[in-house]
């Protein structure tokens, strides 16, 4: 059992609660990808599938790579949807299988990003694409709310998540192509409650069931964590959080470090 498997056998058991697809990123997805369906699309570390459901529902075959067996539990089955179990670094598929390639905030979790993309690339057919979706904890800007009261969970995920050069730079370095780097501004009514997607509702993050389902949350230390917690619903309750934060709330948009990465083969 790999790490990231066994960390979402203990974690996932209540992802579906709060991670939703969110229409704006498909339909990101959809614009890249410009694949007319029925196209072979590859979800490398689908999660319980809720993107691969998404390009099913559009005629997509989908095969969807993930390696938790409490994930593949969750998903809602699809006749266009075949669930394959591995690992990023070694996906169980044939070459040139792929006319696309797709991979939604799931690379901070992979433990070789280099062989994880050379493994993307082998699946993939000539001029097929990969579309990535990841965060860079570091873009998510110091005077950010978040940043001020997480700075513990935000100097772990330094750790975890690459800078998006170098992710960047190893991707055009496998492809020998170039790398277009798309942002992905995060509205406040996301429905993928990612760690930073409640920019605009900072009591979702006193909510057990919306940090079990963000893992730099759920891997937190409850030592660690409870402190913080514990300011962040103090300053609510007070009015401190609004009195510095409020104009958090006239806003229906935040850059809060999401990218989209597109290259192709």
């Amino acid at each position: 059992m790999s790490r990231e498997e066994s960390k979402y056998d203990l974690i996932g058991k209540t992802y579906n609660q709060t991670r939703r697809p969110d229409k704006r990123i498909v339909k990101t997805l959809m614009a890249k990808l410009n694949l007319d369906a029925p196209a072979t699309i590859v979800d490398v570390g689908a999660g319980t599938g809720n993107y691969s459901f998404e390009l099913a529902e559009s005629g997509f075959n989908v095969l969807a790579v993930e390696p938790s067996k409490v994930m593949r539990e969750q998903t809602n089955a699809h006749s266009n949807i075949k669930w394959v179990n591995g690992v990023a670094e070694s996906i169980p598929l044939d070459d040139a299988i792929a006319d696309a390639v797709i991979c939604i905030l799931a690379t901070h979790h992979f433990q070789d990003l280099e062989k994880s993309f050379y493994e993307m690339k082998r699946i993939l057919k000539e001029n097929g694409k990969l579309i990535i979706l990841l965060a860079d904890p570091r873009l998510c800007g110091s005077d950010c709310w978040l940043v001020d009261y997480f700075s513990p969970v935000f100097e772990k995920a330094y750790k975890v998540y690459k800078p998006l050069n170098e992710v960047s730079d190893s991707l055009s370095k496998v492809f020998n192509n170039q790398v277009q780097i798309v942002p992905f501004i995060i509205p406040h009514d996301i429905e993928d409650k990612f760690f930073v997607s409640a920019w605009r509702n900072p009591e979702l993050y006193l909510q057990s069931s919306f940090r079990a389902g963000v893992s730099p949350l759920a891997n937190v230390p409850t030592e660690l964590l409870n402190p913080i917690l514990e300011k962040l619903e103090f300053d609510l309750e007070s009015g401190q959080w609004a009195k510095k934060y409020g104009h958090y709330l006239e806003h229906d948009f935040y850059e809060g470090g999401y990218r989209f990465l597109v290259t192709a083969k």
